[in-house]
């Protein structure tokens, strides 16, 4: 009896906590990541700022896909927004993953003289940088890397990032391992995130996988708006932008389309 009476005590605190943070949120802007049903799954619009989001690899080895998929959201939030980025990654991470390279994020569009980083020795000074950073006026967005065996961040630590990032209106963006993927935290999405192949190109009898733009493999496993799904989708270096792929980046490898053209070339030779 005393067990019912305490759950339901906390169910009804729980109520009115969350009754408190949906009065007391800002209401912040989104921005678009893509195009046809890539924006759906998500707030209005695309992708929600002021809020925390979460990006695990889908498997060992997919970290550099990933950070590549988060610049590339950077790359959107900072075509609406005129402040800088705060970067905190553990000082250790560069000799495991490698550095970010400048002139890489400028291909992205990502001007790398709004990036400041900051190199920490313990993980969390990694979340205490990104508390610091959302408070900080002249700061859009900060993106922190938590390493594989990190166990300070729990739902009390993105709680504290997920309030603050609401309060100001800068956004989130943390980069975890994939140990402990499914424990509860307050982010208002999470993202798997793998390095899809190059589209093939056709010669004679065969495709041939070539070095082209980045693909992706994306999954939305988390949404607050309760949506998921998964897309292949590649990077415009042009428009600076996602866009979906094309069913034909999909086939299983086999006779391309133009294959019976080039032996007839051949033959013709």
């Amino acid at each position: 009896m005393v067990v019912m009476h305490a759950e339901r005590n906390i169910h009804k605190l729980r109520q009115s906590i969350a009754a408190q943070e949906r009065q007391g949120a800002q209401a912040w802007p989104a921005v678009s990541l893509g195009e046809g049903g890539f924006d759906s799954a998500m707030a209005p619009g695309g992708i929600g700022l002021g809020a925390l989001h979460e990006f695990l690899p889908a498997s060992y080895g997919d970290f550099s896909a990933l950070s590549g998929f988060c610049f590339g959201i950077l790359t959107q939030i900072l075509r609406i927004h005129t402040g800088v980025v705060l970067l905190a990654v553990p000082a250790f991470q560069q000799l495991r993953e490698g550095a970010f390279y400048p002139p890489g994020l400028a291909a992205y569009g990502c001007d790398p003289d709004r990036l400041i980083q900051v190199k920490v020795q313990k993980s969390q000074n990694v979340l205490w940088a990104l508390e610091e950073g959302l408070e900080n006026a002249a700061i859009s967005a900060v993106i922190g890397v938590l390493p594989g065996n990190d166990r300070i961040y729990d739902f009390t630590a993105s709680r504290r990032l997920a309030m603050r990032a609401s309060e100001t209106g800068a956004t989130a963006l943390l980069l975890r391992d994939q140990h402990d993927a499914d424990f509860s935290t307050a982010a208002e999405t999470r993202w798997s995130v793998a390095a899809a192949p190059s589209e093939a190109r056709a010669w004679p009898g065969m495709r041939i996988p070539r070095l082209e733009k980045p693909q992706w493999r994306v999954s939305l496993t988390k949404s607050k708006r309760g949506a998921s799904g998964s897309w292949r989708i590649g990077w415009d270096y042009e428009a600076f932008s996602f866009r979906l792929d094309s069913p034909l980046a999909d086939r299983t490898p086999g006779a391309a389309p133009g294959d019976q053209a080039w032996r007839g070339w051949a033959a013709a030779s």
